[in-house]
């Protein structure tokens, strides 16, 4: 078995395309085996590499993801989906990493600590903990080692459009609580880069940190009115207990349709104290330097934040 080989699994997500131009760039020693259900669609400059070499499977095709996963040392799960997906999907992937003997499983997880939560407290969370679970019964017999990279939540993901408080068309962000509350959370592009570091690293195993920013609603306001020179207006929505008797409410009204219940499930566990990062690991990887917020408005114009990158 050659440590020369990652696959990745859903080669077509954003993520996963971070992640294997960072390995193309800074590791020409490691060849890449994308395994996507389109390869397609997979972005030209990766799939064209004389590194990559590229595998059709769906995610239940046991036979097509062996194949992919042949040789490999890691393998990266990048599935973004349903629950089916992201449980079902995982376990045959993880299924097929231990038949064709791959040393580490890299799951899909990229979130903030959901350790600190039971089944059903943040229900799009739920197949992280149930793959926690599995990935652990499949270590004790030494099958595989579970690699869990953590980063609080996506940086463009609380400041862009997939959070409908966060609203700089005008000018504005509305909270709930006292908006002195932390929240952590990193670029997509410092999540990929720590996670290359960590496949090329054969050592990391475990749970493993990174994070670009601890900060409150009023410190984002502060970083904002500095970079783009212009006052973002607070406006306080209710409390913590507000914000949990809304979403509950909306996903027991309305739970087949997340994008409405999903961000005030992730407003809320962010600042409850139970899902902060605890020890960091960036310090390992000289390459791996996690913008913080006032960083990430310097990389963007101000219109650009409303928009989906």
């Amino acid at each position: 078995m050659s440590a020369s080989i990652v696959a990745i699994a859903g080669a077509n997500s954003k993520l996963a395309t971070l992640i294997a131009k960072h390995l193309l760039e800074n590791y020409p020693e490691i060849k890449i085996h994308g395994i996507a259900r389109s390869p397609e669609k997979v972005d030209a400059v990766i799939r064209d590499s004389p590194n990559v070499e590229m595998f059709e499977a769906s995610a239940s095709d046991t036979s097509a993801l062996r194949q992919g996963l042949k040789g490999a040392e890691v393998a990266i799960c990048c599935y973004l989906g349903d629950n089916e997906l992201m449980v079902e999907g995982q376990k045959t992937l993880i299924n097929a990493c231990i038949d064709e003997k791959v040393a580490r499983y890299i799951a899909s997880d990229w979130a903030f600590d959901y350790r600190g939560l039971e089944l059903g407290d943040h229900p799009s969370k739920d197949p992280m903990i149930h793959i926690n679970a599995y990935l652990e019964e499949k270590g004790k017999s030494g099958k595989i080692k579970a690699v869990h990279v953590l980063n609080g939540a996506f940086m463009e993901m609380v400041l862009g459009p997939f959070n409908p408080w966060f609203q700089p068309k005008v000018q504005r962000y509305q909270y709930w609580g006292t908006g002195d509350e932390t929240m952590e959370m990193t670029t997509y592009a410092d999540a990929a880069v720590f996670t290359a570091e960590i496949v090329a690293d054969p050592s990391a195993v475990g749970f493993l940190n990174v994070l670009g920013d601890r900060i409150t609603v009023k410190q984002i306001a502060e970083a904002y009115e500095k970079v783009y020179g212009e006052k973002l207006e607070l406006e306080r929505l209710g409390s913590l207990d507000d914000l949990k008797n809304k979403m509950t409410a909306t996903f027991q009204e309305i739970s087949e349709d997340p994008y409405e219940w999903v961000p005030m499930f992730y407003q809320f566990h962010m600042v409850s104290g139970k899902t902060w990062l605890k020890l960091l690991h960036a310090s390992r990887y000289p390459s791996v330097k996690p913008k913080d917020v006032e960083a990430f408005f310097k990389t963007r114009s101000k219109e650009s934040l409303s928009s989906f990158h």
